[in-house]
């Protein structure tokens, strides 16, 4: 018997797997890209860029400490990016690397709107900044992180790399602090 006493039974044909977490990841998308528009519609895009970041940021630390509550409790030193990859909550089943530039459901979503929205194209790549960059800083508290290419500015694949930072190790963030 599952959650709430929902009992889950048979299996689900991949193509139906795919096409349902990516209509969760599309309604995600939309909403933060509303949530952004609604804060830069009134606050203006600097100033709406920090209130965003700090959404994102606070998001981030929340999901990350999760994470790391669950490493420990399996056992694990929540030290590692393999520790990072053994609890994270993402549903990768929704992201076809195969597909190219629309592997990412949100990179899908987002991509439309910026040519009514220009602006937008800041804020969608500096989500993925954010809540990647400080969800393995606050997860591993010694490793950071940069996408050095991200679908949503160029190219058919994100790519990122992880290193060592002092500063995480001093409890110092990319994007503030817990």
């Amino acid at each position: 018997m599952g959650k709430n006493g929902f009992e889950i039974t048979g299996t689900v044909e991949r193509k139906v797997m795919v096409d349902e977490v990516r209509k969760e990841a599309r309604q995600f998308a939309m909403l933060f890209f509303h949530f952004s528009k609604v804060i830069v519609d009134i606050h203006g895009l600097e100033n709406g860029k920090e209130l965003i970041r700090q959404a994102v940021f606070s998001l981030a630390i929340d999901r990350s400490n999760q994470l790391r509550q669950k490493a420990l409790e399996q056992g694990l030193k929540a030290d590692s990016l393999e520790d990072f990859s053994k609890v994270t909550d993402l549903p990768f089943t929704g992201w076809v690397k195969q597909w190219g530039e629309d592997h990412c459901p949100y990179a899908e979503t987002w991509r439309p709107y910026f040519k009514e929205y220009p602006w937008f194209k800041e804020i969608a790549p500096f989500y993925c900044d954010v809540i990647d960059t400080t969800n393995i800083e606050n997860f591993s508290k010694h490793l950071s992180h940069r996408i050095t290419q991200n679908v949503l500015i160029k190219g058919t694949s994100c790519e990122r790399e992880y290193f060592e930072s002092d500063a995480v190790k001093q409890g110092q963030f990319t994007y503030g602090s817990k």
